[in-house]
């Protein structure tokens, strides 16, 4: 799998099945891919497996972010920014391109308007149906995959690992966090109709299997969260994979960034990351060249 390309099928490249695979290879693709294994690109299944199970145990190390993604990610970087004297505008919501030959020349946002001059750039960093809106013509991924978590506001039992992962049943990664236990579901599409509280049943009485011992955690489902995204990434499979845009685009001062742009990894947030730092490469190699 790990020389295979992103043509081709992880159930091509490798058999599905035995101890090995439902154990580790099975868990660790799906999360990644958020598609059925069998049916995700090898290509990217390979990129994986490349960075961590083949590049040793320091690389397999989880980070979890106990306090949320916002507290590590977002913020930090909001701040950051700031300092730096950008401004971080929300509700601000981008409608137009307004083009001049082969750059963008505007920024419509409806009430207002940036003009561009001949240093200014554009990263283009949103989800890929607006990208699409925005930039028509923009070849982009079509399909996508749910995913699924649940929140119940009950103590850990004591002990319990801040992360579990769970093989043969509805949960699959189960992470403890202080009066919180939450649960993730790759590849949900069979969930997001499902009724609310039958579906935050049937997860509670996973997570006492799994995380409970000897009666710590209660029968009775305790206060709940569920939180399905229909389309938290797109499918990653070898004809939706074609579709991923690189980050340069038609117009010399727009660029392309996001998960869902060829980054060669799946939807991932390292491949968010990356392409983040590919685009921002791109804008400070641009502005040499205009200089």
């Amino acid at each position: 799998m790990i020389w295979a390309g992103e043509d081709k099928l992880v159930g091509k490249a490798i058999p599905c099945e035995g101890t090995l695979y439902q154990r580790l290879v099975q868990p660790l693709l799906l999360a990644a891919l958020n598609v059925d294994p069998p049916e995700g690109s090898a290509g990217l299944a390979g990129a994986i497996v490349r960075e961590t199970l083949l590049a040793g145990g320091k690389a397999c190390r989880p980070l979890i972010a106990r306090d949320g993604l916002s507290a590590v990610l977002v913020e930090p970087a909001v701040e950051l920014l700031k300092k730096k004297g950008a401004s971080v505008r929300f509700g601000h919501e981008l409608r137009e391109f307004r083009m001049s030959a082969d750059h963008v020349g505007e920024l419509n946002f409806g009430e207002d308007t940036i003009a561009l001059g001949p240093d200014d750039a554009v990263v283009l960093a949103v989800p890929p149906r607006p990208a699409a809106a925005l930039m028509p013509g923009l070849k982009t991924p079509a399909k996508f995959r749910a995913i699924v978590n649940a929140h119940f506001r009950v103590d850990p039992p004591p002990g319990a690992p801040p992360i579990l992962g769970v093989v043969g049943g509805l949960v699959e990664w189960l992470f403890a966090f202080p009066q919180r236990l939450s649960v993730t579901i790759s590849n949900g599409d069979r969930l997001v109709d499902m009724p609310r509280e039958e579906l935050a049943q049937a997860i509670w009485r996973d997570v006492c299997k799994a995380g409970g011992v000897q009666g710590e955690l209660p029968p009775q489902l305790p206060p709940w969260q569920i939180v399905r995204e229909r389309r938290a990434t797109f499918e990653a499979t070898p004809e939706q994979n074609a579709l991923r845009p690189g980050p340069v685009t038609a117009y010399k001062n727009l660029f392309l960034a996001g998960d869902w742009t060829a980054t060669g990894l799946p939807a991932t947030i390292e491949g968010s990351v990356r392409s983040g730092d590919r685009a921002a490469d791109l804008v400070l190699a641009r502005k040499v060249l205009v200089r």
